[in-house]
């Protein structure tokens, strides 16, 4: 897979970063040209992400979807539970595989976290192992 992969994700979700949904803090004490340019940063380094990107797009094969959302769990959650197996990725790695794989996701306010349509039976079975 390629950049082009993340950067479609990216259009379903355009405030997407490396870091999860916007900026550290939300930027806070910087100016808005600075944020912007923090921002296009985060986006740049989370497309040049393709090899954990795809390392994650391979562990949510062994996930099942289910119709509604699971609010247990939060992608930064999820992102720890996925490094048990296949190593260090970021927040925003994880959203966007996720995203790829068909995920339906919903965005937690004042977070830079998202939800899935992740089932918690599959998740509990992968934390047995």
């Amino acid at each position: 897979m390629s950049s082009e992969k993340i950067k479609i994700c990216i259009k379903q979700l355009p405030a997407l970063t490396d870091f999860g949904v916007g900026i550290y803090a939300n930027g806070k004490g910087l100016s808005t040209s600075e944020k912007e340019i923090q921002f296009k940063e985060e986006q740049l380094k989370l497309i040049n992400s393709v090899d954990s990107f795809n390392k994650t797009c391979k562990w949510l094969c062994d996930i099942q979807q289910i119709k509604s959302i699971n609010t247990r769990r939060t992608s930064n959650g999820l992102k720890h539970l996925a490094e048990r197996d296949i190593g260090y990725i970021t927040n925003g790695v994880f959203i966007a595989a996720a995203i790829h794989c068909g995920f339906k996701f919903k965005i937690d306010s004042n977070s830079p976290n998202v939800s899935f349509n992740i089932s918690e039976k599959s998740l509990k079975l992968i934390e047995k192992i």
